[in-house]
């Protein structure tokens, strides 16, 4: 009975130990969200302009600390497109991971997916990289640049489409590249580079 006692108590003030170091270890775990100043609202705002499922652009935007700590319009268009290609590199995870038993177009249409979405990712980071180096759409082509990337996510639809495959991971990367390629156009429209001097 003595020992029994003894045990419970260690438990009791091994639990009450915990309890007190708790919310020390679930406030440093989790990093705040920055708040979101009348500018960065704005630039959601615009980024959220033509996306079709305006509350999905809201809330990816809003809950994405890089992007919303971004209040210069250049800056947050390259963090939205920095994301987008975060994306694309989870969803070629994805597809690089083995899905089991399949029949031949299932494989081919994951393997046309796994190359298309790999090259979605690198695209999208040239796009950040020329971007950030013109200071917005400095070329002609760099908004062309920017947009074709999305042919690579339509490639893939149409591969799934014709094995009959219907993919929600892949569907939900769509919606988020396209996503960061029209919301981050919507925002470099309305920025204007710099001058060069020839």
């Amino acid at each position: 009975m003595h020992s029994l006692h003894k045990v419970i108590t260690f438990q009791f003030s091994l639990f009450c130990f915990f309890l007190l170091l708790s919310p020390l270890y679930s406030n440093a775990a989790v990093a705040p969200l920055p708040k979101p100043n009348n500018n960065n609202n704005a630039l959601v705002e615009k980024a959220c302009t033509y996306i079709p499922d305006k509350p999905f652009c809201l809330n990816y935007l809003k809950s994405n600390p890089r992007v919303i700590s971004k209040s210069n319009p250049l800056e947050f268009a390259l963090a939205i497109i920095q994301s987008g290609a975060d994306d694309a590199k989870n969803i070629h995870a994805y597809l690089s991971k083995p899905k089991g038993k399949q029949s031949p177009q299932a494989i081919q249409a994951y393997k046309d997916c796994k190359t298309n979405w790999e090259n979605l990712a690198s695209g999208l980071e040239r796009s950040v990289k020329f971007i950030k180096e013109e200071q917005g759409y400095g070329y002609d082509t760099t908004d062309y640049d920017l947009k074709v990337n999305l042919d690579k996510a339509n490639w893939c639809g149409n591969a799934l489409e014709s094995a009959r495959i219907q993919d929600p991971v892949i569907a939900q990367g769509v919606k988020k590249v396209s996503l960061a390629v029209m919301g981050a156009d919507a925002i470099l429209v309305g920025v204007k580079p710099p001058k060069k001097l020839d």
